[in-house]
C-alpha cells in the first residue's frame, strides 16, 4: 500500500522532496514510484512546469479511489488488531456438566480480566453431542476426554480422578482401600454420557459385571440418589467440589483418571479468540490457577 500513500502525498503537496522527507525515501525513489504507477495505469499523473508539478485531470479523477483504497486498508489493519485484542469477540463452547459447573466459570472470569469485552456462549451436553457440535461448527471448541475425541484436534490440559461416592452409612466407608470388585453386587447408578459410559468401561476392563440399577443424565441427581441410599456411583472428582449432599467420597485402588482436553476441528477454522482461550486454559489449568 505504500506506493499509493506516496502517490497521495505527492498529489497533496505537489512536491517530491516533501514526500521523500515524509516517508524517509530519496527524491529519486519517490520519482520512481510515480513512474511505476503511471506505467501500471497507463496514464500521466503529474504535469511539470518551471514552478513544480501539478496533478493532471486524469490524476484528479483517480485520487478519490486511491484515498478510499488506503482508508479501507487502514480499517483492515485496525480490525485485525482488534481481532488479536479480542475486542467484542464471541467464543462458543460445548461442555459437559462437571466442567461447566465448576472449572469453566473460573477460567472465564480470569480470561475476562484480561479481555473484558469477550463474550461467551456455553452449550452443555454429553460427549457425543459435543463432538457433533464441533464437527458442525456450532461451537468453536468443546471439552471432551482424549479417548473420545476421535478425528478432532486436541489440547490435553487436565487429569481428573474418578472417585466412588457412597451413602454415609455404607460399609465401604470404613475400608482404607476399595476397588471396583467391592461393588459388583451393589445397585449402581450410571451417569449417562451418550454412547460412552466411563464407569462401565472401568468395570468391563476389570472383568466385572455391575448391577446396573439406574441410568441418570445429571451428576447432581446421582449425588442426591446416593445420599438417599439408592445405590453407589462413580463420578469425576471435579464435579464434587462444593457439593452439599451427605455422601462419602473414596478414591479407588488402583486409581482411575479421565484425561480431559479441549477439542476442535483441525481445519484452521478456529477464531483467534477461541484459540487464545484454549491456550489460556491449557497454560493455566496445570498450575492450579483454576482451583476451586
Amino acid at each position: 500500500m505504500i506506493k499509493y500513500k506516496v502517490f497521495l502525498s505527492v498529489a497533496e503537496t505537489g512536491n517530491f522532496t516533501k514526500t521523500a522527507e515524509e516517508f524517509g525515501y530519496t527524491q529519486s525513489a519517490v520519482s520512481q514510484i510515480i513512474k511505476s504507477l503511471e506505467s501500471e495505469w497507463n496514464i500521466v499523473l503529474f504535469g511539470r512546469t518551471s514552478h513544480g508539478i501539478y496533478p493532471t485531470s486524469d490524476c484528479k479523477s483517480i485520487i478519490p479511489y486511491v484515498k478510499k483504497l488506503c482508508d479501507d486498508y487502514d480499517r483492515i489493519i485496525d480490525k485485525s488488531m482488534a481481532i488479536h485484542n479480542l475486542d467484542g469477540a464471541t467464543i462458543r463452547i460445548g461442555a459437559f456438566a462437571s466442567v461447566s459447573a465448576n472449572f469453566l466459570p473460573i477460567a472465564i472470569k480470569k480470561f475476562k480480566e484480561i479481555y473484558p469485552t469477550v463474550q461467551f456462549k456455553l452449550l452443555q451436553s454429553d460427549y457425543e453431542t459435543i463432538k457433533s457440535w464441533i464437527n458442525e461448527g456450532r461451537v468453536d471448541f468443546g471439552f471432551l476426554t482424549v479417548d473420545v475425541a476421535d478425528n478432532l484436534a486436541v489440547m490435553p490440559f487436565m487429569q481428573d480422578e474418578m472417585v466412588m461416592i457412597l451413602p454415609e452409612n455404607h460399609p465401604g466407608v470404613k475400608k482404607r482401600k476399595i476397588g471396583l470388585k467391592d461393588f459388583k453386587d451393589e445397585p449402581f447408578i450410571f451417569l449417562d454420557q451418550g454412547k460412552k459410559s466411563e464407569p462401565m468401561e472401568y468395570f468391563l476392563k476389570a472383568g466385572i459385571e455391575p448391577k446396573k440399577e439406574y441410568r441418570v443424565y445429571d451428576d447432581y441427581t446421582i449425588m442426591n440418589m446416593v445420599e438417599q441410599g439408592l445405590g453407589v456411583s462413580i463420578l469425576p472428582k471435579l464435579v464434587l467440589y462444593r457439593h452439599h449432599q451427605n455422601i462419602q467420597i473414596r478414591s479407588l485402588t488402583p486409581p482411575i483418571y479421565r484425561n480431559m482436553c479441549v477439542a476442535y476441528r483441525n481445519d484452521d477454522a478456529v477464531s483467534v479468540a477461541a484459540k487464545s482461550f484454549m491456550e489460556f486454559i491449557v497454560k493455566n489449568a496445570g498450575s492450579g490457577e483454576f482451583s476451586l
